[in-house]
Protein backbone atom coordinates (compact mmCIF):
# COMPACT_ATOMS: atom_id res chain seq x y z
CA UNK A 1 0.00 0.00 0.00
CA UNK A 2 1.11 3.64 -0.29
CA UNK A 3 1.06 6.33 1.93
CA UNK A 4 -2.15 7.84 1.14
CA UNK A 5 -3.54 4.65 1.00
CA UNK A 6 -2.37 3.92 4.33
CA UNK A 7 -3.38 6.68 6.02
CA UNK A 8 -7.15 7.13 4.27
CA UNK A 9 -7.65 3.70 5.71
CA UNK A 10 -6.92 5.34 9.08
CA UNK A 11 -9.09 8.25 8.76
CA UNK A 12 -11.88 5.99 7.82
CA UNK A 13 -11.17 4.10 10.73
CA UNK A 14 -11.44 6.90 13.00
CA UNK A 15 -14.77 8.44 11.76
CA UNK A 16 -13.19 11.07 9.84
CA UNK A 17 -10.34 13.76 9.17
CA UNK A 18 -11.67 15.61 12.09
CA UNK A 19 -11.88 12.48 14.95
CA UNK A 20 -8.52 11.32 13.34
CA UNK A 21 -6.78 14.64 13.97
CA UNK A 22 -8.48 15.17 17.71
CA UNK A 23 -7.40 11.46 18.86
CA UNK A 24 -4.00 12.45 18.31
CA UNK A 25 -4.04 15.92 20.51
CA UNK A 26 -4.94 12.65 23.49
CA UNK A 27 -1.59 10.95 22.84
CA UNK A 28 1.55 11.88 21.65
CA UNK A 29 0.65 15.47 19.65
CA UNK A 30 -1.05 16.42 22.80
CA UNK A 31 2.16 15.92 24.46
CA UNK A 32 4.75 17.58 22.15
CA UNK A 33 2.35 20.81 21.98
CA UNK A 34 2.37 21.10 25.64
CA UNK A 35 6.13 21.11 25.59
CA UNK A 36 6.15 23.82 22.30
CA UNK A 37 3.94 25.87 24.51
CA UNK A 38 6.04 26.21 27.25
CA UNK A 39 9.23 26.57 25.18
CA UNK A 40 8.26 29.10 22.14
CA UNK A 41 5.46 32.05 22.11
CA UNK A 42 2.42 32.56 20.88
CA UNK A 43 2.69 32.49 16.87
CA UNK A 44 6.85 31.10 16.63
CA UNK A 45 6.58 29.87 13.27
CA UNK A 46 6.88 26.30 12.62
CA UNK A 47 7.74 24.49 9.66
CA UNK A 48 6.46 20.87 9.42
CA UNK A 49 8.67 18.59 6.80
CA UNK A 50 6.75 15.59 5.82
CA UNK A 51 3.76 16.81 7.09
CA UNK A 52 1.65 13.85 5.77
CA UNK A 53 -2.00 14.35 6.79
CA UNK A 54 -1.32 17.44 8.40
CA UNK A 55 -2.64 16.71 11.69
CA UNK A 56 0.36 17.73 13.82
CA UNK A 57 0.47 21.28 12.18
CA UNK A 58 -3.29 21.01 12.10
CA UNK A 59 -3.33 20.88 16.06
CA UNK A 60 -0.79 23.31 16.00
CA UNK A 61 -1.97 25.91 14.51
CA UNK A 62 -5.25 25.10 16.70
CA UNK A 63 -2.41 26.11 19.38
CA UNK A 64 -1.99 29.32 18.34
CA UNK A 65 1.38 28.68 15.97
CA UNK A 66 2.66 30.11 12.59
CA UNK A 67 2.51 26.34 10.81
CA UNK A 68 4.00 26.23 7.71
CA UNK A 69 3.65 22.11 5.86
CA UNK A 70 5.82 20.06 3.25
CA UNK A 71 5.74 16.96 1.89
CA UNK A 72 7.13 15.36 -1.05
CA UNK A 73 3.61 13.27 -1.68
CA UNK A 74 1.33 15.03 -3.70
CA UNK A 75 -1.37 13.22 -2.69
CA UNK A 76 -0.85 13.50 0.94
CA UNK A 77 -0.70 17.23 0.71
CA UNK A 78 -3.98 17.37 -0.80
CA UNK A 79 -5.52 15.18 2.83
CA UNK A 80 -3.06 17.47 4.96
CA UNK A 81 -4.55 21.24 3.26
CA UNK A 82 -8.03 19.32 4.37
CA UNK A 83 -6.28 19.60 8.00
CA UNK A 84 -5.02 22.37 7.95
CA UNK A 85 -8.32 24.00 6.75
CA UNK A 86 -10.37 22.53 9.53
CA UNK A 87 -8.19 24.97 12.07
CA UNK A 88 -6.53 28.08 9.85
CA UNK A 89 -4.60 28.78 6.59
CA UNK A 90 -4.69 25.99 4.01
CA UNK A 91 -2.57 28.19 2.01
CA UNK A 92 1.05 27.30 4.33
CA UNK A 93 0.78 23.42 2.72
CA UNK A 94 2.77 22.58 -0.61
CA UNK A 95 4.74 19.76 -2.24
CA UNK A 96 8.49 20.12 -1.53
CA UNK A 97 11.19 18.30 -0.94
CA UNK A 98 12.89 18.19 2.39
CA UNK A 99 16.15 18.55 0.79
CA UNK A 100 15.52 21.94 -0.68
CA UNK A 101 14.94 23.81 2.40
CA UNK A 102 18.07 25.78 2.52
CA UNK A 103 17.74 26.86 -0.69
CA UNK A 104 13.84 27.76 -0.07
CA UNK A 105 14.43 29.37 3.41
CA UNK A 106 16.34 31.93 5.03
CA UNK A 107 18.51 31.24 7.87
CA UNK A 108 16.37 31.45 10.74
CA UNK A 109 12.92 31.61 8.66
CA UNK A 110 11.47 29.43 11.64
CA UNK A 111 11.88 29.02 15.30
CA UNK A 112 11.11 25.23 15.09
CA UNK A 113 11.35 22.35 12.37
CA UNK A 114 9.67 19.20 13.18
CA UNK A 115 9.50 16.04 11.49
CA UNK A 116 7.54 12.90 12.58
CA UNK A 117 8.32 9.41 11.50
CA UNK A 118 10.73 10.42 8.67
CA UNK A 119 14.56 10.00 9.80
CA UNK A 120 14.45 6.32 10.54
CA UNK A 121 14.20 6.21 6.36
CA UNK A 122 17.52 7.53 5.87
CA UNK A 123 21.22 6.30 6.67
CA UNK A 124 23.11 7.92 9.08
CA UNK A 125 25.09 10.38 6.64
CA UNK A 126 21.86 11.82 5.28
CA UNK A 127 19.87 12.37 8.85
CA UNK A 128 23.53 14.50 9.70
CA UNK A 129 22.62 16.38 6.23
CA UNK A 130 18.63 16.78 6.93
CA UNK A 131 19.52 17.94 10.59
CA UNK A 132 22.05 20.39 9.53
CA UNK A 133 20.28 21.76 7.39
CA UNK A 134 17.22 22.23 9.72
CA UNK A 135 19.12 24.04 11.91
CA UNK A 136 20.68 26.26 8.94
CA UNK A 137 17.02 27.36 9.06
CA UNK A 138 15.77 27.46 12.89
CA UNK A 139 17.63 27.27 16.26
CA UNK A 140 15.89 24.30 17.00
CA UNK A 141 14.28 20.66 15.53
CA UNK A 142 12.39 18.13 16.88
CA UNK A 143 12.33 14.28 15.65
CA UNK A 144 10.28 11.78 16.37
CA UNK A 145 11.47 8.43 15.18
CA UNK A 146 9.79 4.81 15.69
CA UNK A 147 12.64 2.62 18.65
CA UNK A 148 13.53 -0.50 18.71
CA UNK A 149 10.98 -1.12 21.36
CA UNK A 150 7.98 -0.98 18.83
CA UNK A 151 6.07 -4.97 18.43
CA UNK A 152 6.57 -6.59 14.98
CA UNK A 153 2.55 -6.07 15.04
CA UNK A 154 2.79 -2.21 14.65
CA UNK A 155 6.42 -2.29 12.41
CA UNK A 156 4.05 -4.32 9.79
CA UNK A 157 2.51 -1.48 9.12
CA UNK A 158 5.32 0.49 7.79
CA UNK A 159 6.76 0.45 4.48
CA UNK A 160 9.55 -2.12 5.21
CA UNK A 161 12.79 0.74 4.98
CA UNK A 162 12.41 1.96 8.59
CA UNK A 163 15.49 1.48 10.80
CA UNK A 164 13.88 0.66 14.59
CA UNK A 165 17.12 1.61 16.50
CA UNK A 166 16.99 2.03 20.53
CA UNK A 167 17.63 4.96 22.17
CA UNK A 168 20.68 4.60 22.69
CA UNK A 169 22.25 4.16 19.32
CA UNK A 170 19.93 7.70 18.76
CA UNK A 171 21.79 9.38 21.43
CA UNK A 172 25.25 8.41 20.17
CA UNK A 173 24.68 9.13 16.41
CA UNK A 174 23.00 13.17 17.41
CA UNK A 175 25.47 13.59 19.78
CA UNK A 176 28.61 13.50 17.51
CA UNK A 177 27.25 16.50 15.72
CA UNK A 178 24.68 18.19 17.42
CA UNK A 179 23.24 19.07 20.95
CA UNK A 180 20.27 17.02 22.66
CA UNK A 181 18.48 19.10 24.57
CA UNK A 182 15.72 16.46 26.04
CA UNK A 183 14.31 12.94 24.71
CA UNK A 184 10.92 12.03 25.38
CA UNK A 185 9.71 8.80 24.88
CA UNK A 186 5.60 7.97 24.01
CA UNK A 187 3.88 4.85 23.01
CA UNK A 188 3.51 2.10 25.07
CA UNK A 189 0.83 0.41 23.09
CA UNK A 190 2.39 -0.13 20.31
CA UNK A 191 5.24 -1.80 22.38
CA UNK A 192 4.91 -5.23 24.08
CA UNK A 193 4.39 -3.04 27.71
CA UNK A 194 1.33 -2.75 26.70
CA UNK A 195 0.67 -3.42 30.60
CA UNK A 196 1.69 0.03 31.45
CA UNK A 197 -0.11 3.01 31.64
CA UNK A 198 0.29 5.83 29.08
CA UNK A 199 -0.56 8.53 31.45
CA UNK A 200 2.41 8.15 33.08
CA UNK A 201 4.75 9.20 30.23
CA UNK A 202 2.39 12.75 29.62
CA UNK A 203 4.68 13.96 32.36
CA UNK A 204 7.90 15.06 31.43
CA UNK A 205 10.29 13.64 33.79
CA UNK A 206 8.92 10.14 33.05
CA UNK A 207 8.68 10.35 29.30
CA UNK A 208 12.58 11.04 29.57
CA UNK A 209 12.87 7.78 32.15
CA UNK A 210 10.85 5.73 30.08
CA UNK A 211 12.12 6.94 26.61
CA UNK A 212 14.14 3.70 26.05
CA UNK A 213 10.85 1.63 26.56
CA UNK A 214 8.64 3.54 24.51
CA UNK A 215 7.87 2.64 20.46
CA UNK A 216 8.57 6.65 19.58
CA UNK A 217 11.35 9.06 20.84
CA UNK A 218 11.04 12.63 20.79
CA UNK A 219 14.56 14.43 19.82
CA UNK A 220 15.06 18.20 20.84
CA UNK A 221 17.83 18.91 18.72
CA UNK A 222 20.08 22.57 18.62
CA UNK A 223 23.59 22.94 17.06
CA UNK A 224 26.89 22.42 19.48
Amino acid sequence: MTWPEIYKAKIAKKGGLLPFILNKEKRSAGALITRLKKKLKPESKILEIGTGTGAIGALLIKHGFDVTGIDIDEEMIKIAKKSFKLFGNHNKVFVMDGNNIVSRFRENSFDCVITHGMLEHYSNEDIYLHISNQLKISPLTICVVPMKAMSPLYRSGGLGDERYLPTSYWKRLLSKNFHIQSIYGYGFKETNSIHLSEKIIRINILAKIFAPLCAFNEFWITKK
